[in-house]
């Protein structure tokens, strides 16, 4: 496990499932657990990610919700690793505790997080493959207003704070899923939440990007100025990453590099493992090759080589996701230090495998105004996307400050 002093990778793929059979955890319902976990969880963001300050707005919003007896969910943008704990953060002032979706994956990367998740609230979903049964629980516990449910529908870390990803349909899904059920046992109705999780760095700027530029300069055998401009440097380290990954220089702007990288990294496996599906975004590409390779790894006994196949795949699978963020226009077109900070973790990321906590960053989790569910509602996805849209803009003009 990682220490205060530095942060995990952000969308992780943990690679012990490869070949382990997908087992379904569900959740406790105690209150015990998620009662000392809401008390440690100031302390623990602010010592774990350096979240010194953290907000939440519109908690009013959802009490209203529960106290009414609505089913609820909450659906959440996802730029950074701390969001999965962080939002925790919103059953302090509503008085709830939460039930969540985590990763397979993250319940096998050590026995602590197998033992607190499930009692914290959470259930196991197998993002890669069509896990029913955690489909079905979502559906059940928002039926039954057990709690409110946390959804993250882009279903990764983007990456980027001031964008929102495409959501996947899951979430509208089970959230209409519920709605009907809640309708044919005359039990009441469910809502959604639009919920904007955003944050600003309080730190001293050009010293902590300084200092972060120098270990990768030195890591990447980079010949820096320091006289450059700090933007001038980043872009430098990120046109390194992306050099070293090229199988040969191609010559152009990054914008129009990434996506062809992308497709060199996906379209081999793509054609070696499912050949018809070669559209979508990066997320549902890499999902489908995902999927495809833990089903043959489940399916078949793999050994020596043929794993260390499978896991270079894998890997090529990650990095094509990262390179998906790699969009140079994103601090261009609105140069803030929060967008600069959140580029210059991911490079750090993709170089050195972890992110150093820098601090006090600022927290601030917007709950949006209750959406009814249908459950013929096939635009709730799009009413989400627009609220979550318009909150999004509203808090990056309050909050983003000018690169010094």
């Amino acid at each position: 496990m990682f220490g205060f002093g530095q942060r995990e990778v952000q969308d992780r793929f943990h690679l012990t499932t490869l070949g382990r059979p997908y087992r379904f955890v569900p959740p406790r319902h105690g209150r015990f657990i998620p009662d000392l976990l809401q008390r440690c969880l100031p302390w623990y963001m602010k010592k774990k990610y350096g979240i010194e300050h953290w907000e939440v707005r519109g908690a009013g919003r959802l009490r209203t919700s529960i106290d009414a007896g609505h089913g609820v969910v909450l659906a959440a943008n996802h730029s950074r690793d701390s969001d999965s704990v962080g939002v925790g953060l919103v059953g302090i002032p509503a008085k709830t505790h939460l039930h969540f979706m985590a990763g397979w994956h993250v319940l096998l990367e050590n026995w602590f997080q197998h033992f607190i998740i499930p009692r914290a609230g959470g259930f196991s979903v197998l993002r890669e493959g069509n896990d029913r049964q955690a489909v079905r629980t979502g559906i059940d516990l928002i039926a039954r207003a057990s709690r409110p449910m946390f959804v993250f529908p882009e279903g990764y870390v983007s990456r980027m704070n001031d964008r929102l990803g495409v959501l996947q349909e899951g979430a509208s899904l089970i959230a209409r899923q519920a709605a009907r059920q809640r309708d044919k046992a005359a039990s009441g109705k469910v809502t959604a939440h639009p919920v904007i999780i955003k944050y600003q760095f309080l730190g001293n700027l050009e010293q902590t990007a300084k200092a972060t530029l120098d270990r990768l300069g030195i890591k990447l055998k980079l010949p820096f100025d320091r006289a450059l401009a700090l933007t001038a440097r980043l872009e430098l380290v990120r046109e390194e990453i992306i050099r070293v990954k090229e199988t040969e220089i191609t010559r152009g702007p990054l914008a129009e590099r990434v996506p062809r990288l992308i497709n060199a990294l996906l379209s081999p496996l793509e054609n070696f493992w499912e050949p018809a599906e070669h559209n979508g975004n990066t997320y549902s590409r890499v999902q489908r090759l995902r999927t495809a390779i833990l089903n043959h790894a489940t399916n078949t006994k793999i050994v020596g080589e043929e794993k260390s196949k499978l896991l270079r795949q894998l890997e090529d699978c990650t990095w094509a996701l990262r390179f998906s963020s790699y969009q140079p226009e994103y601090l261009a077109e609105s140069p803030s230090a929060e967008r600069f900070m959140e580029t210059l973790d991911s490079l750090e990321e993709d170089v050195f495998g972890f992110i150093r906590v820098d601090r006090p960053w600022r927290m601030v989790l917007d709950i949006g105004e209750a959406i009814p569910v249908a459950p013929r509602d096939k635009s709730l996805g799009q009413k989400l996307k627009r609220a979550m849209e318009t909150q999004l803009g509203a808090l990056a003009t309050e909050l983003n400050q000018p690169l010094p």
